[in-house]
């Protein structure tokens, strides 16, 4: 399955890095897409690094809400913290959503 995780407050907490680590250990197709900016990548690629998740995975939108990439990536579900984003993918793609707290 291919899973789809925020960066900022989701991914980036220790528990949101413990659940990445446990969609990966299931043999998931784990992807990071944020809506940071290009230019401001170290943090996020030094943490799929650690995860190896690999380079090419990793999707930064550069301030545009998420819910194109991951339907053009056939995302099949997003974790993230920002329900506005969340609503937006079930309104627009077909990949379920999960709000992380």
């Amino acid at each position: 399955m291919k899973v789809s995780f925020d960066f900022d407050g989701t991914v980036a907490t220790k528990k949101g890095y413990e659940l990445a680590q446990q969609y990966i250990q299931q043999n998931n197709q784990v992807y990071i897409i944020t809506r940071r900016r290009k230019e401001f990548n170290d943090p996020v690629l030094n943490v799929a690094k650690s995860l190896g998740i690999p380079r090419n995975r990793v999707i930064f939108t550069n301030g545009e809400m998420k819910w194109k990439t991951i339907l053009k990536l056939g995302i099949e579900l997003h974790i993230d913290n920002n329900p506005e984003e969340l609503k937006l993918i079930e309104e627009n793609t077909n990949a379920k959503t999960i709000l992380f707290r």
